[in-house]
């Protein structure tokens, strides 16, 4: 990286945080649900499309993004850990709950893209899965043409849910939960409460579980690897891993700032089609998960928002981070995000094993 990169870079992320930070400050002002989320979100987005001259100095580098998810994964590997081995026994159901939502999601989805709105299958395919947008973003480059159709499918799906959680938290539980939230955030310990050992453990386990993850070929290594290194290190015993206060500040405006950033580069009058198509599979995945969260909540006796999102593809790192400021089910809610992205990605490459680069036609 030249020193003119990194100084663009630098450039960039300041002026993400700036537009992050004033809004989720606005937004905390106001006592809104998950306000550094929320306020990078939608601070950025649309301070974005209305300053057509920053919208080329947004955006979070790969460089600053990666070591953020690393240390998610870490915090929740460090959430399933404790009782993980004991609690896995308990969730053979709903395990088999998300196979079954995620495969029902997948085909109404892409029969709504491909039959309904015409589009080429394998772009109906990646735009309907529910799940894993940065990769499927990744895959969608080199194997179809209009690749930005589906990443705005995706966009919308992991944005609605974004936005609707922190209000369906308000609704279902009232104001009192916004509140609890709240003392989440502020009874996490900071950086200056924790002794050098722990500080040392945490970057260890991030970026050495990162190079084994790397090494053995691990699908998703920045986040698996810190997960399943974190986690097999607090079942055990050996470590315990905490949740540092700035920085799930830090991971709340890389996300929210990240998405943002992407939205408000997004020309709507040239692709408000491919909107529509965000929409409509948005509105098929979240009523079926949506329905079968219901259903398991009532059935086993679960916080309805626990079930909801623990099962909703709302983004693998963003309803992370939305159940650790809601204080929900971490453990729960990871690991059955985790296990629909890891479904995802051991059928996906069986599909595309035989398809040629840049294919965009109907089979």
């Amino acid at each position: 990286m030249t020193a003119r990169v990194l100084a663009t870079d630098v450039a960039k992320l300041a002026l993400t945080a700036l537009f992050a930070l004033s809004s989720g400050w606005v937004f905390s002002q106001f006592r809104l649900p998950v306000p550094y989320m929320l306020g990078s979100l939608i601070g950025v987005w649309v301070l974005g499309a209305a300053i057509k001259p920053a919208q080329p100095w947004l955006g979070v580098p790969r460089w600053f993004h990666i070591p953020v998810i690393l240390g998610l994964g870490v915090i929740v590997g460090g959430a399933i850990g404790p009782g993980f081995f004991s609690s896995i026994q308990e969730w053979w159901f709903t395990t088999l709950v998300v196979i079954v939502a995620t495969v029902i999601a997948t085909t109404v989805g892409f029969l709504v893209l491909w039959k309904g709105r015409r589009r080429p299958w394998l772009q109906a395919l990646l735009g309907a899965i529910p799940g894993g947008q940065a990769e499927i973003a990744v895959i969608s480059r080199d194997y179809v043409e209009k690749d930005y159709a589906v990443v705005l499918s995706h966009l919308v799906r992991v944005t609605f849910i974004f936005l609707s959680t922190p209000l369906i938290l308000a609704l279902v539980e009232g104001q009192d939960a916004v509140e609890q939230s709240y003392a989440v955030q502020q009874d996490l310990p900071g950086l200056l409460d924790l002794p050098p050992r722990k500080i040392l453990e945490f970057v260890a386990m991030a970026f050495g579980s990162f190079v084994i993850a790397r090494w053995i070929r691990m699908p998703m290594p920045h986040l698996l690897g810190p997960m399943l290194v974190s986690l097999v290190l607090n079942a055990l015993g050996w470590v315990e891993t905490v949740r540092l206060n700035e920085f799930v500040l830090l991971a709340q405006i890389t996300i929210g700032g990240q998405i943002g950033s992407r939205l408000s580069r997004v020309p709507f009058r040239e692709v408000v089609s491919y909107l529509i198509d965000g929409v409509l599979v948005s509105i098929v995945t979240l009523s079926i998960y949506t329905s079968f969260a219901i259903g398991v909540a009532a059935l086993l006796g679960m916080r309805l928002l626990d079930a909801y999102i623990g099962f909703v593809p709302g983004g693998l790192y963003e309803v992370t981070v939305l159940s650790v400021l809601f204080g929900l089910d971490v453990a729960f809610v990871a690991f059955h995000n985790t296990l629909r992205v890891v479904l995802i990605y051991i059928g996906l490459p069986i599909v595309l094993a035989r398809m040629p680069v840049k294919s965009s036609s109907p089979s």
